[in-house]
């Protein structure tokens, strides 16, 4: 969907190679789209290890949760948006010019 947009897309199978590519890419990545159902370890951790790694680069957090229980879960820790599962294209692509202007 969003390279069908005009974006560079890489993926990671789990948190922690996630994390391990950003440190890899470091100023290459615009923005982070992160499922917080994702293994190894889990989405919340690896939301920690990635501002540990870089506190500026936008995150939009992706789940299946509620909007309210993503918003308790993460309240103060600067998410740069939120889509519920399941969502369309439109929506993501959405998200991701709000996160990057």
């Amino acid at each position: 969907m969003l390279e069908a947009a005009g974006y560079t897309v890489h993926t990671a199978p789990n948190g922690r190679d996630g994390v391990e590519l950003l440190m890899r890419l470091g100023d290459g990545i615009d923005c982070i789209l992160l499922d917080l159902t994702m293994p190894k370890p889990d989405g919340e951790e690896t939301f920690r290890e990635i501002r540990k790694v870089r506190s500026d680069v936008p995150v939009i957090l992706s789940s299946g949760y509620s909007g309210k229980e993503v918003s308790r879960r993460f309240s103060g820790k600067d998410i740069a948006g939120f889509l519920q599962k399941p969502y369309r294209s439109e929506e993501l692509v959405t998200a991701i010019r709000r996160a990057l202007s």
